[in-house]
């Protein structure tokens, strides 16, 4: 199978974008230090999430289960984090492998949340040099709309905030997992929210785009990607491509990096709180319930219900007249059983035309006497045209040298083959 090939930005696109650039309009109406809405939105399982930063769209689900430790870390669990570009996002990412980009944000995303020890890996462990919980986070792309990292790194925190383990105990060598039902299950213990913030840079660091979109990155000359918390702490910097950088511009970026990720982090945090009230409550969860939240501009009707009500009403009244139809028709075919059967014969009544008689009433005949009209009321009488007479094309003269065609019956066939004989 040939690899598709990614969509190439044009110059006619480059060049309008610069222009833009130079009258400080972006070509969606944000300012340069404007981002894109974000939306969260948990699953009926613990640990999974919903994230969409603009039309980029992501889900994170994270799993767990009990291994051996490390020889190197013996009372600290594993935290594993996955980042999969799947063709669902775009043509040109391939199933099943890693590409150069997939590689690169696998990397980015582990320097930012790992490294930061933003999750307390001590608390996974269960017993020391034997058994410990090994977390997983998959993150699967959805849509590719520009700037993967930032919406990848939300959906992995806003997951991880929402994930519960089984409670486990240890009786010796035993190890009990315990229902749900029997005990409540364990949040992760999170020390900070790191959050990725990713900037496109153009003409040598001229133009600095916060949350750029997918034409942008095609012709951005570099990026940088800042990892900070709300504490306004530094947790992982990376700068992308060719691009000179004064460390004003930098600080600069960074403070406004900070209050980004300071607004993020409120927002996962309200959204986990209100999402396990809801749980307390038993009310319905799940993506399906949470779609007025996702900014798509769906028509549907309010009153939909109604519409309904109406399409199931339409649909008895068609049923029903199917079936006084169909019992129309069998009365009528009752009704043609009952009419009497009467003996008749042909009576020529003229020139071309010949009539069924009863042969009861044989001796009057209807078309003459006008006070036997009352007597075949009960009766059908069928009008019956005779054939016309088939001429002998060979009769008439013709002018035209071709051959005539002539149509013979059975009565034809038989005189004529008794006039040949005489003669």
């Amino acid at each position: 199978m040939s690899e598709l090939r990614k969509s190439i930005t044009t110059v006619c696109e480059k060049k309008f974008l610069l222009k833009n650039l130079e009258e400080y309009t972006r070509l969606d109406g944000r300012a340069f230090d404007e981002f894109r809405n974000v939306s969260i939105d948990f699953g009926r399982d613990w640990g999974c999430c919903h994230v969409s930063l603009g039309k980029t769209r992501a889900i994170a689900q994270v799993s767990s289960e009990i291994t051996q430790p490390r020889s190197s870390r013996p009372s600290e669990g594993i935290l594993n984090l996955n980042i999969e570009l799947n063709p669902l996002a775009a043509p040109h990412f391939e199933a099943g492998r890693q590409s150069d980009l997939g590689v690169q944000l696998n990397r980015l995303l582990e320097k930012c949340l790992k490294d930061s020890k933003a999750v307390d890996l001590e608390s996974l462990c269960i017993k020391m040099n034997e058994k410990v919980w090994s977390i997983r986070v998959d993150i699967n792309l959805l849509n590719y709309e520009g700037n993967i990292l930032d919406c990848a790194s939300i959906a992995a925190l806003a997951a991880l905030a929402h994930f519960r383990r089984p409670d486990v105990t240890c009786d010796g060598e035993e190890f009990v997992i315990h229902n749900v039902k029997e005990r409540d299950p364990i949040p992760m213990v999170i020390h900070h929210y790191p959050v990725c913030v990713t900037y496109s840079i153009f003409d040598g660091g001229k133009y600095i785009l916060a949350d750029p979109t997918l034409l942008e990155e095609g012709v951005s000359d570099a990026f940088m990607s800042i990892g900070i918390n709300s504490y306004k702490e530094l947790c992982g910097l990376h700068l992308g491509g060719k691009a000179d950088l004064a460390p004003d511009v930098i600080l600069a970026t960074a403070s406004k990096a900070g209050k980004r990720a300071g607004m993020i982090v409120q927002q996962i945090k309200e959204t986990v709180e209100k999402d396990s009230l809801e749980r307390l409550e038993k009310q319905k969860q799940g993506f399906g319930f949470g779609l007025q939240n996702l900014n798509i501009d769906y028509d549907v009707p309010e009153d939909i219900n109604k519409y309904i009500d109406k399409w199931e009403a339409k649909m008895k009244k068609t049923k029903k007249k199917g079936k006084d139809k169909k019992d129309k028709k069998s009365d009528q075919s009752m009704e043609t059983e009952e009419i009497e059967t009467v003996v008749a014969e042909i009576e020529k009544c003229g020139e071309g035309t010949a009539a069924l008689v009863p042969i009861d009433h044989k001796d009057k005949n209807p078309w003459h006497d006008s006070d036997s009209d009352n007597q075949f009321e009960d009766h059908e009488v069928i009008f019956i045209e005779q054939p016309k007479p088939i001429v002998d094309l060979r009769d008439i003269e013709t002018d035209s040298e071709e051959e005539a065609v002539v149509i013979l019956n059975a009565d034809q066939k038989t005189q004529k083959k008794k006039q040949k004989n005489r003669k």
